[in-house]
């Protein structure tokens, strides 16, 4: 089941969410319109649940960015079984709350009707939420009656509801405004993330599920990741959301807007990923815009990030559908790469023929040799290597990546590497 949270910003939607989901995933500021997507996650109350979506508030004003997210809100209201009304104590009932509760009525929705800030002292619009017939009244801030609204919930929500969960978990990454909710738009084929021109218009990170294959993959389309920003700024928070979101995920789709060229804050992001140990595709975004130089951008984009040449490149353009259906098969190879397993007598007798084949590196004049080495994990590729020196070099420890690669390939996978001295 489908349960969504709606009413006008800043009436403590966001902190109602994750209240309810236990976890702090959605932005919460003072500032109104915060959240401005519909984020998603599971909520568990005693043996049942329920797929949890915190929508944009729903605002009166008449701007083009407020028009998309009253078409987001909505949408998640005709596509949800419950729809929890959230109003603002301290403030007055308006004729927008009058017409958004009657549009959740001729829907047909099973709804609940929730007063939060009632810590704050506001008697002064109180008895213009008696009328709504059964609404709990209660406070984020002090957890005041949540347990009432979780009953109601309980009672709402069909039992035995399966959770499809993923295989996989998929981030769309990158800074802004290169094109991710575009592309994340165009594998799924409708407008589900807000894509407008201004940089930084998807604030919150936006999840599905899709299948590709009998598999199941969950996407995440994530804020744009800025890394100079000013202290507690709203863009902060989103790159804080966008980091927790690679943190959670298991390939990144890196996008990068090829008619820019590869930036510097694209090349830190590239080492965010690689130092997290996250599968990678590189996506090379608005190529219909560099089609005239393709040879000569490809190769100069492709130099500019030499240092994680194991990855597969693309060239997608989200506006023209160029090569949006070869995403999933990329994604199919690094998922493969990112469990795969070597026996340990494949990587021994590897090396041994590599040792007998190439000069040994020193350290103070001591060949470095290998005794012993063993995969010990997947997702990601993890391997423990025994030496006879107490510190690798760095050159030495990528000598040994590129030495994987080459005999047993891990397209697209940082490879994490242990070294000990026995």
């Amino acid at each position: 089941m489908i349960v969504s949270i709606v009413g006008r910003p800043n009436v403590g939607k966001s902190s109602l969410f994750n209240l309810l989901i236990g976890k702090n995933k959605s932005i919460i500021s003072d500032i109104p319109g915060t959240t401005r997507d519909r984020i998603a996650d599971y909520m568990y109350i005693k043996d049942k649940s329920a797929m949890l979506i915190d929508t944009g508030g729903l605002n009166d004003e008449d701007y083009a960015l407020s028009k998309k997210i009253n078409l987001q809100t909505q949408a998640a209201i005709e596509s949800s079984d419950i729809v929890i009304l959230v109003f603002d104590a301290k403030e007055p009932l308006n004729d927008f709350d009058i017409s958004l509760f009657k549009m959740i009525a001729k829907l047909k929705k099973k709804y609940i009707v929730v007063v939060n800030k009632i810590d704050e002292k506001n008697e002064e619009f109180f008895y213009d939420y008696i009328r709504f017939k059964n609404a709990i009244f209660i406070s984020t801030k002090r957890r005041t009656n949540l347990n009432i609204l979780k009953e109601r919930l309980y009672e709402l929500i069909e039992k035995n509801v399966k959770i499809e969960d993923a295989n996989t978990r998929l981030a769309i990454v990158g800074r802004t405004n290169v094109g991710k909710s575009s592309l994340f738009n165009a594998i799924l084929r409708k407008e589900r993330s807000i894509v407008d021109n201004n940089a930084g218009t998807t604030l919150d990170s936006v999840e599905t599920l899709i299948k590709y294959h009998e598999k199941t993959y969950k996407i995440i389309d994530t804020a744009g990741l800025r890394l100079k920003l000013k202290k507690e700024s709203l863009d902060k928070l989103a790159s804080y959301l966008t980091l927790f979101s690679i943190e959670r995920c298991d390939i990144a789709l890196f996008v990068i807007d090829a008619s820019q060229g590869v930036t510097t804050q694209d090349l830190k992001i590239a080492s965010i990923l690689e130092r997290k140990h996250k599968g990678i595709i590189v996506l090379f975004n608005k190529w219909d815009l560099v089609e005239k130089d393709a040879e000569k951008v490809f190769k100069d984009l492709k130099n500019r990030l030499s240092f994680i040449n194991f990855v597969p490149f693309l060239k997608v353009s989200a506006k023209e559908s160029k090569n949006i259906d070869k995403i999933f098969k990329y994604v199919s190879i690094v998922e493969e790469y990112y469990n795969k397993r070597v026996s340990t007598h494949n990587l021994n007798e590897a090396f041994r023929f590599l040792s007998a084949k190439h000069h040994a590196v020193s350290v103070n004049s001591k060949p470095i040799r290998i005794k012993f080495i063993n995969q010990v994990d997947i997702k990601p590729p993890t391997f423990v290597i025994f030496t006879n020196v107490k510190k690798v070099p760095k050159n030495y420890e990528h000598f040994i990546k590129n030495q994987l690669y080459s005999m047993f390939k891990f397209t697209g996978c940082p490879l994490k590497l242990i070294f000990k001295n026995d």
